[in-house]
């Protein structure tokens, strides 16, 4: 097994309560059961993806991809919470992309999840050993250094184990230099590859890039002494990659108030995606009224955010994905939320400034009051927000039609 590895130093550098999970207590008391599932229906209308200049870049990368000349994979990072947290949006669009330009691999993986139920379909991943573990919803950073969302720390040492279901052959390693720093040894199937010493006279986010010719699927991460990782990006030479980045509980605010805007950024920068997504919103509509200044702080910080994604990625495309409809399911009679239709608008607007595409999935659904029939048919969960998995299902299969049309 040949190794290249080049280390990297390019970085200068609390919840509420809502779902946690497949079945869990959300706000109010409620149990998340989901609704009989049923298979996603078979002619799913596309996304209609306005401001077809935001995916200028995109189309272009995907075109290379399917003639052959790609020389990395197509990446696809996509931000959420927790509608893609537990990794069954961003999953069923992986495998439609796999299956039209094979696999690229899990892309990045947290070293250990921002929040409990974070999770990633294409890896599994297993921490052991002292790791504290902070996150952009939970914990964050005193810091605010938190990589993409989320980053463990360790001070005596431990373990991250990942494996892939198919062959990786790059490994980026994503991790903080920092004064008094440890060291992480790095292994593939068995064999170590490299140990990384994490030094350095101040903080600075790092990367170690690994190839990996021979390939292989079981990675380990070893640290000892003081160590902060964010993460890793497993990667085959080509194929498609589809990054999850949701958290549970995410706020467009939290990304601002908890994980400092300019590391977020040049963590971004780094993972170069083709398209990154941002699908966020599911949260704030549950206490932001339609019209006043809390719609407005949330149209300015997502303004904000998209502003960095476009610095961040200034050769690559990006999509917004508004809410869902969503149903007060606490009061009396379950209306409609009247904050949906005004923050769909407001990202709307933040969109076309940023110069990003847009999906307004809440009319793609059916508009006011959608989630009912969307429940009846097995398509959300009893709090009539997140989807089950034929509603992941159907949400994904109508971006993947929208975002490989011609």
């Amino acid at each position: 097994m040949r190794l290249a590895l080049l280390v990297l130093l390019p970085v200068v550098a609390i919840a509420k309560p809502g779902f946690a999970g497949p079945r869990s207590t959300v706000a109010g008391g409620a149990e998340s059961i989901a609704a009989p599932r049923t298979r996603a229906p078979r002619d799913v209308p596309a996304a209609k993806l306005e401001q077809p200049q935001g995916l200028v870049a995109w189309k272009r990368a995907l075109a290379a991809a399917k003639a052959g000349k790609a020389t990395r994979p197509l990446r696809v990072s996509y931000v959420g919470d927790s509608l893609t947290a537990d990794d069954q949006i961003t999953h069923a669009l992986r495998e439609k992309l796999v299956d039209l330009l094979g696999s690229g691999g899990p892309g990045f993986l947290w070293a250990v999840p921002p929040h409990p139920y974070c999770q990633h379909r294409a890896a599994a991943r297993v921490a052991s050993g002292g790791w504290r573990a902070y996150g952009i919803s939970t914990v964050p950073a005193p810091d605010r250094l938190l990589g993409l969302g989320g980053s463990a720390e360790s001070d005596g040492g431990g373990t991250i184990r990942y494996v892939a279901k198919t062959a990786v052959t790059t490994l980026d390693l994503h991790y903080l230099a920092q004064p008094r720093g440890g060291a992480i040894e790095i292994f593939a199937d068995g064999k170590e590859l490299a140990t990384v010493q994490t030094a350095a006279e101040t903080k600075q986010a790092a990367f170690a890039q690994l190839a990996i010719t021979d390939g292989a699927k079981k990675l380990e991460l070893r640290a000892r002494g003081k160590v902060r990782l964010f993460g890793a990006s497993l990667e085959a030479q080509t194929g498609a990659v589809v990054d999850n980045l949701g958290v549970v509980n995410a706020t467009a605010k939290q990304l601002a108030n908890h994980n400092m805007p300019e590391h977020w950024q040049k963590q971004l920068a780094h993972r170069d995606a083709d398209l990154v997504v941002i699908m966020l919103g599911t949260n704030e509509a549950e206490w932001l009224a339609p019209r006043g200044a809390g719609m407005a702080e949330h149209e300015r910080l997502f303004g904000e955010l998209l502003t960095s994604v476009r610095a961040a990625n200034p050769d690559g495309s990006c999509l917004v994905v508004s809410p869902l409809d969503q149903l007060a399911y606490t009061e009396e009679g379950m209306p409609p939320r009247e904050s949906i239709p005004a923050m769909v608008e407001a990202q709307h607007r933040a969109a076309t400034a940023a110069g990003c595409a847009f999906w307004d999935t809440y009319q793609w659904m059916g508009g006011k009051g959608a989630s009912r029939g969307w429940y009846k048919r097995g398509l959300v969960v009893k709090d009539f927000q997140h989807p089950t998995t034929a509603g992941a299902q159907m949400i994904a299969t109508a971006l993947y039609e929208g975002l490989v049309a011609p």
